[in-house]
């Protein structure tokens, strides 16, 4: 009796170890050993953990971005990692980048599955954030309509008039030390729910703190799963612990109100701000080339999408754009002097105003490319080929993880001169023809990616930026307080101030 209940235990415990194997070690090992055999440099390949011992210890000292920094400068441009149970092949070298991104091999390329099933409680899994293939591409052509200019033009209203109620209630608060980092991440929550809602979002009690507290919750709790492999090992990712119950429950109030929101426009109940129309109606009326509309659940999860992307990553720009003028006297002067000059006795901005802040969006330019606020993304090749630059030929397998890290491409002296300096000056328009100055590379700056997977509000952040960076500058000095708080990157999805940003603000004579 006893040997056979141990030769099935070790049966057991046999097939297991086997299943482990060739399900979680198996095919990243495959991966792992295609690339070494090319000559990729990289950090030795460990079963199922890889190197996320050490990005742990980094991510505890709040130093991830030096993890990245150092791999580079021990290995080069292209090399491998581990995270968790599949490599990643980091690429900085441009060329190389541009097949990846480029439209020729767009095709070959999608969005992660783990990372597609670490967000899909949040955001679902039908939205342009996560979807690929033909249901991209579809989406895609069905949105874009909504962010062409004549639109944008429409939405300046909304933003000003957020921007504007923000400053009156912080005007009592001149003398005295506020968050920045919280202020205007709520400021840029209430913009884009405003563009894409309208009123209703107003309407609602709480709103911005109901869907700004399970959104940050939610995120939070996302990455420090990935970060102990949970979403990677499927029966793990099941189990309610590890933050499950925050992400539900983030999820579940996000996702009630944006359905209140919904059925609110579909009954009449509420209407846009816009003059033309705002993203929900554009949601509801999109048709395809078969003439379909988007499903109720399409509508849902790509409304939520854009609030999640929209104010999360315009929010931290702002905050690194104060950050910058609260450190560099002579940027906040030479911003401050075009912002009097073309906003004389605090007018408010238009769109065809904004069109002239040179200086400001240069500002704009330099600080994503020293701060990009999502810096890394990453794409998985669903399809084998061979990528080019001028001094190497990379085999690609299949299902080959690609990372690529704009805060590092942003700060590699092969494309930019003095790389660490913030220079708003590279950025300057010639003042005859208009044009921003040529890049070194059409691929070495990539604040919001490019290619076909670009980020498809990125027009809408950068005017959202100029708004909110004249209003403020036009009616607050800002100073840091205290002086030597501690400013620390917390790398997650978007990378912000692990402490927030606190400032003494006085108003402007």
């Amino acid at each position: 009796m006893f040997l056979e209940f141990l030769f099935t235990s070790l049966i057991v415990i046999f097939a297991s170890l086997y299943l482990v194997y060739w399900k979680l070690i198996r095919p990243g090992k495959r991966i792992y050993d295609i690339l070494r055999a090319q000559g990729i440099p990289g950090e030795p390949f460990i079963p199922l953990l890889g190197q996320v011992p050490q990005l742990y210890k980094y991510n505890k000292q709040h130093r991830i971005m030096y993890f990245h920094e150092e791999l580079c400068k021990k290995h080069g441009l292209v090399f491998m990692f581990g995270l968790g149970t599949h490599p990643r092949l980091v690429i900085q070298d441009a060329d190389l980048i541009g097949d990846i991104l480029g439209r020729t091999r767009a095709q070959y390329y999608q969005k992660p599955a783990d990372l597609s099933r670490r967000l899909k409680p949040l955001i679902g899994p039908r939205n342009l954030l996560i979807s690929n293939g033909n249901e991209h591409s579809r989406a895609r052509k069905m949105l874009n309509p909504g962010f062409h200019f004549e639109n944008l033009r429409s939405m300046v209203s909304i933003m000003t008039d957020r921007t504007s109620r923000t400053i009156d209630r912080l005007v009592a608060s001149s003398g005295k030390v506020i968050n920045l980092e919280k202020e205007l991440s709520l400021l840029s929550l209430t913009i884009i729910a405003s563009s894409a809602f309208g009123e209703n979002f107003e309407m609602i009690v709480n709103a911005r703190e109901i869907v700004s507290d399970a959104f940050i919750a939610a995120l939070d709790a996302i990455v420090n799963r990935s970060l102990l492999l949970i979403d990677q090992i499927p029966f793990l990712s099941w189990l309610p612990f590890w933050g499950k119950d925050i992400i539900d429950r983030g999820c579940e109030k996000a996702l009630n109100f944006v359905e209140q929101i919904i059925n609110d426009r579909k009954q009449g109940r509420t209407t846009n701000l816009c003059q033309n129309a705002d993203i929900l109606d554009l949601l509801l009326q999109a048709v395809d080339n078969e003439g379909e509309h988007f499903t109720d659940e399409e509508i849902k999860q790509e409304a939520m999408a854009f609030v999640l992307a929209g104010h999360q990553s315009t929010g931290d720009l702002m905050v690194w754009i104060m950050y910058i003028m609260m450190t560099n006297p002579r940027v906040l002067h030479a911003c401050q002097s075009e912002i009097d000059r073309v906003l004389p006795d605090k007018v408010t901005p238009t769109y065809e105003t904004l069109n002239e802040l040179h200086v400001c969006e240069s500002i704009i330019y330099e600080t994503l490319r020293l701060y990009p606020p999502i810096p890394f993304f990453v794409r998985q090749c669903v399809h084998e080929h061979t990528i080019n630059s001028k001094n190497q030929q990379l085999y690609i397998p299949k299902d080959a993880t690609i990372l690529i890290n704009s805060y590092l491409i942003h700060r590699e002296e092969k494309y930019w001169t003095r790389p660490l300096e913030f220079d708003y000056t590279r950025w300057m328009r010639d003042p005859v023809t208009g044009l921003k100055p040529k890049l070194a590379h059409p691929y070495c700056y990539l604040p919001f990616a490019s290619g076909s997977r670009s980020c498809i509000g990125q027009n809408f952040a950068i005017i959202e930026a100029k708004v909110i960076l004249a209003m403020f500058i036009q009616q607050f000095d800002f100073e840091l307080e205290p002086k030597n708080q501690q400013i620390a990157m917390d790398v997650r999805i978007i990378m912000r101030p692990k402490f927030g940003l606190f400032s003494k603000i006085t108003n402007r004579r």
